[in-house]
């Protein structure tokens, strides 16, 4: 046989396969309608090699498709009651926020919802500026400040990323050595101020491919809170 009449004959089985695929699709009570056919087929196992019956096959890939699906929605439902508590947690934050009726409570409020609320294990605030020497403002020319701000995009946090130690003792002082991961919040979006820096001992609990909706809400509340007593 040439190679030509080879690749005709390919061809040709090809197109019968595809006719039987598209006939059993607009034909779907075929195997009904003919019950012995569909006892007489049989497809290799994918574990094993031994044969089955399509029926048996069916079921298998069924029950595998049922599988994932469940584990679909058991990680959406995960990820629905996480939402559901730190929306609950950042609504107890913005309602403490609005009723703090000082910069002190603002920043004394932050410090304890944070670390009892949302669980952290250190959180510090530094902001450019002078407000009666309070240490959570810095010198405008703080220049460990200022290049932590200008990593800022957009005004997106930066979560999980790497810094030095000297960088992570300035951002976390005495809980620097405690902090394996961690999330820096701009404080302002176009032009930020300052940081919120919040610190865990869980290596997983901060990194890069979080998402952040919920962070950026909590640093629009605190620097809210902030403008409202700076006027």
């Amino acid at each position: 046989m040439t190679r030509k009449s080879m690749g005709e004959d390919q061809d040709k089985e090809l197109s019968w396969e595809e006719a039987v695929v598209r006939y059993l699709e607009d034909h779907p009570d075929f195997f009904d309608n003919h019950p012995d056919s569909l006892a007489r087929l049989t497809l290799v196992h994918e574990v094993g090699g031994k044969a089955v019956s399509l029926i048996e096959r069916q079921l298998q890939v069924l029950r595998e498709q049922g599988i994932s699906l469940q584990r679909q929605l058991r990680e959406l439902v995960s990820i629905a009651r996480e939402n559901d508590v730190l929306g609950n947690r950042l609504h107890r934050y913005a309602l403490v926020t609005l009723d703090s009726h000082s910069l002190d409570d603002v920043l004394s409020n932050t410090y304890e919802l944070l670390r009892q609320e949302f669980k952290l294990d250190a959180v510090r605030i530094l902001v450019l500026g002078d407000a009666a020497g309070r240490g959570e403002f810095v010198g405008a020319e703080d220049k460990k400040l200022q290049a932590v701000l200008r990593q800022f995009s957009a005004g997106k946090p930066i979560c999980g990323g790497k810094f030095d130690d000297s960088m992570v003792r300035y951002l976390f002082g005495d809980h620097a050595a405690d902090t394996r991961s961690s999330a820096l919040i701009p404080l302002g979006a176009k032009d930020p101020q300052g940081v919120l820096c919040l610190g865990s001992r869980d290596p997983h609990r901060f990194h890069p491919g979080m998402a952040t909706t919920y962070l950026v809400k909590l640093g629009e509340l605190l620097t809210h809170g902030f403008m409202r007593h700076l006027r």
